[in-house]
């Protein structure tokens, strides 16, 4: 074997033996919290990004303060790295309601900001289902963006900028439309709204809506396999689905809740819509990313179960 052989398989040797640096906005929220201590676990350095500290520490963390409005901090934190997974976001529908200026700021600007200090890391943008809007059901990631809320106009508008960093300089950024991502951590949402109210007086529920409205829940679980592998085998360009592939009502899970609680309450529906911009039907066709080996393996009863113990564990 030559010398350059063996300098050459040495060079691949070290490449492969090196730790993947990543970069992560959003890292103290729900899904941050979760993806960070899965790349952490899979042997990777990270850098996490946010305006809250986050309740961990391992040797191969490093956390920043900073907000994604903040070019300047950005340009500075963001040195060169592997990867950067994009979830620093405004996150509520109601908010982007009551503010769509600031939501569109945080999500639009933001996410143009850290696009801009990307380089050439290998991108992977935390988007939503309700990029869609009302959409015929299962839907495919050929629907049409069409948002009915501030909040999914402002994530729609942080995909369109992803699509021109990669088509104008062929940044490798890759988008996932989350649909209703739940699990231990999550202090928000039905499932976690339902129990709480459950746990405050068991003897009476209240929905909001009619309770028939029905959507995609996917375990944090199974998201986060979605985001380790869009890393490693997702498409630039590319926009994928993330759910279940299923649908639940909220009159479902409610029922789901009240077994696992042994509970009997009497139940009393708001009726009308839950709140403004809300979606009242969702189901993701996973078809797509499945291709590359992923499926969704938490089924919602199992999950709830998960979600309720660590409800529990917090008081």
């Amino acid at each position: 074997m030559s010398v350059e052989e063996v300098l050459i398989l040495d060079a691949e040797a070290e490449a492969h033996e090196r730790s993947i640096e990543l970069f992560v906005t959003g890292c103290s929220g729900f899904i941050g919290t979760h993806l960070v201590g899965r790349l952490l676990s899979n042997g990777h350095i990270v850098t996490g990004y946010d305006l809250v500290q986050p309740q961990y520490a391992h040797p191969n963390f490093e956390f920043i303060e900073g907000d994604i409005l903040d070019l300047e901090r950005l340009q500075a934190s963001i040195v060169k790295p592997d990867g950067i997974f994009h979830l620093a976001a405004q996150t509520k529908v109601p908010d982007s309601t009551r503010d769509p200026a600031y939501d569109f700021c945080v999500n639009a600007q933001g996410t143009f900001n850290v696009l801009s200090c990307a380089s050439d890391a290998r991108f992977i943008y935390a988007s939503t289902s309700t990029v869609y809007g009302t959409a015929s059901v299962p839907t495919t990631e050929a629907h049409p963006l069409r948002p009915v809320s501030f909040y999914g106009a402002s994530k729609a508008a942080g995909e369109l900028c992803c699509s021109a960093f990669n088509g104008i300089l062929g940044l490798p950024t890759i988008s996932l439309r989350l649909y209703n991502v739940y699990g231990p951590g999550n202090a928000k949402g039905v499932m976690y709204d339902l129990i709480r109210k459950l746990q405050r007086d068991g003897t009476t529920l209240e929905i909001l809506g009619t309770g028939l409205q029905k959507k995609d829940y996917v375990y944090i679980d199974d998201a986060i396999d979605a985001f380790v592998l869009a890393y490693d085998k997702g498409i630039p360009g590319e926009a994928y689905n993330i759910g279940s592939g299923s649908a639940t009502t909220v009159n479902e899970i409610a029922v789901l809740i009240c077994e696992l609680m042994a509970l009997r309450p009497d139940v009393y529906r708001t009726g009308g819509k839950s709140w403004e911009g809300d979606i009242e039907s969702t189901q993701a066709d996973v078809s797509l990313f499945a291709s590359f080996g992923w499926e969704p393996k938490i089924d919602i009863k199992t999950g709830l179960q998960h979600l309720y113990k660590w409800i529990q564990d917090q008081q």
